[in-house]
């Protein structure tokens, strides 16, 4: 317990300076799905900008959320542009689909980032009146304060300005490969002149985008010279959050089975011309960063990390030689041709103890998390007798724990469906070609069990500690 307050470091600000950082990321034009200072960046910054904030206040709250999944929709936003762009091979199909993306995009990143800054604001607003502060208080250049006319409002009111012109002269342009698809053949074709269009809503939207950078920076700088501001929302923070134990507990754990989900989702297998497209690498790399989170609770966190490095540098190695492989030898004449038999028999049995120590990866992970069970989860109020708590809290961990089973049963399939992958290639069956589609599908039933388990077991942590 104290090992989880003792991570808890404040900063000079509070959290609250990495703010300033992310206005570089947020205020420069897109085109389409193209951004050239990725705009995830700006809203992971303005994520954990807010980490301490956020338990002041239910707007802190409220904005944390919001910029939390922007984060995801503009990593997501960031991925479509790869796919656009390295996967879609259908020229005609190109600029109607990015359009599309970008569109959806941009008025998702308006539905949730409008009232994420409304919430950010109306959250300083309420700690300066009610805890201390006084910048975002100010009237915009004086120093007296006017209701409704402080330089949070003003902010704010550049921002969502600011955040509709960025959506507008991101899709504008777009919009001309419409023509392309006309039925008439005498109608113009608007998009031979994209590049013009695309430079002169670049031109205007960086013009808007410099105004708000000056203005965010200006006030995010403000924020965090407001000694008063800060230390208030120190002092509130070590009185009222810091004695609840419970709740570092029950984030320390749900941050942990979310780093294992994520693991578990970069273990899938998307092959591409018969190579994988996702690095298991990254999956290995956030194996380790789970063994690290479990070291609270899971005594043999250090042979985990051991197996996984073992796993992580398989996975270097099985994807040079699988590379080399699929690519430089006729795969299909593996049992008919002595060198490429061979080549074959050189490199399949790393790939047999990639996906081996892959599983056992897991299997000590899920341990982990079987330890978390045992230590954290299920609560049965004390005035009930001792027999009755015993006997229900068994029940309770049996049936999360039936969980944690369903999920090692399927990365056991996944694993083996993975391992085989060249070998069915090589025997040229009627499967061979879509074999990838099973091993993917299977990667994402292993996925959905992971996050089926991280449901069950966060709903029991919670249960647990709810009346920290």
């Amino acid at each position: 317990m104290a090992q989880l307050q003792k991570k808890v470091r404040f900063g000079k600000y509070m959290g609250l300076g990495a703010a300033v950082a992310s206005a570089v990321f947020l205020f420069n034009p897109d085109i389409a799905l193209i951004d050239i200072l990725p705009d995830f960046i700006g809203y992971l910054l303005l994520t954990l900008s807010l980490r301490f904030a956020r338990d002041l206040s239910p707007h802190f709250e409220n904005a944390w959320k919001r910029f939390r999944l922007l984060t995801l929709v503009t990593v997501a936003k960031f991925i479509a542009l790869f796919w656009v762009m390295g996967v879609l091979t259908n020229a005609l199909e190109k600029p109607t689909m990015l359009l599309l993306l970008s569109f959806v995009f941009s008025i998702l990143e308006l539905i949730w980032g409008i009232p994420a800054w409304f919430s950010l604001t109306e959250g300083l607003i309420l700690h300066a009146q009610t805890a201390g502060g006084e910048y975002p208080l100010l009237e915009r250049g004086a120093k007296s304060y006017r209701p409704g006319k402080n330089v949070s409002v003003s902010f704010r009111n550049t921002t969502v300005f600011f955040m509709i012109a960025k959506a507008f002269f991101a899709n504008i342009s777009e919009f001309s490969a419409l023509s392309e698809h006309s039925y008439d053949d005498k109608a113009f074709n608007w998009y031979r002149f994209i590049g013009l269009y695309r430079i002169l809503a670049v031109f205007i939207g960086a013009v808007i985008g410099v105004i708000w950078l000056v203005c965010a920076l200006r006030f995010f700088i403000g924020i965090i010279k407001d000694e008063k501001l800060i230390e208030s929302a120190k002092h509130k923070y070590e009185a009222q959050v810091l004695p609840n134990t419970g709740l570092f507990i029950r984030r320390d754990i749900s941050f942990l089975l979310t780093v294992l989900c994520a693991a578990a989702l970069l273990s899938a297998d998307f092959y591409i011309d018969k190579v994988n497209f996702i690095p298991d690498t990254l999956s290995a790399i956030l194996w380790a960063w789970t063994f690290i989170k479990l070291k609270p609770y899971y005594a043999k966190y250090k042979i985990g990390l051991t197996i996984t490095g073992v796993y992580g540098v398989l996975t270097v190695v099985g994807a040079i030689m699988s590379g080399n492989f699929v690519s430089g030898a006729w795969v299909e004449k593996t049992w008919a041709n002595r060198e490429v038999f061979i080549e074959f028999i050189t490199m399949y049995p790393v790939r047999v103890a990639e996906a081996v120590f892959f599983f056992i990866t897991v299997l000590l992970a899920l341990n982990g998390v079987r330890a978390v069970i045992d230590g954290h989860c299920g609560y049965i109020p004390s005035t009930m007798s001792e027999e009755y708590r015993s006997s229900r809290l068994a029940a309770i961990r049996k049936e999360v724990c039936a969980k944690v089973w369903l999920c090692l049963a399927i990365a056991a399939i996944t694993a083996a469906v993975s391992g085989l992958y060249e070998f069915i290639l090589s025997l040229d069956l009627f499967i061979s070609p879509i074999w990838w589609i099973i091993s993917f599908v299977a990667s994402l039933a292993f996925f959905a069990s992971a996050v089926y388990m991280m449901s069950a077991v966060n709903e029991e942590v919670e249960s647990r500690y709810m009346l920290d």
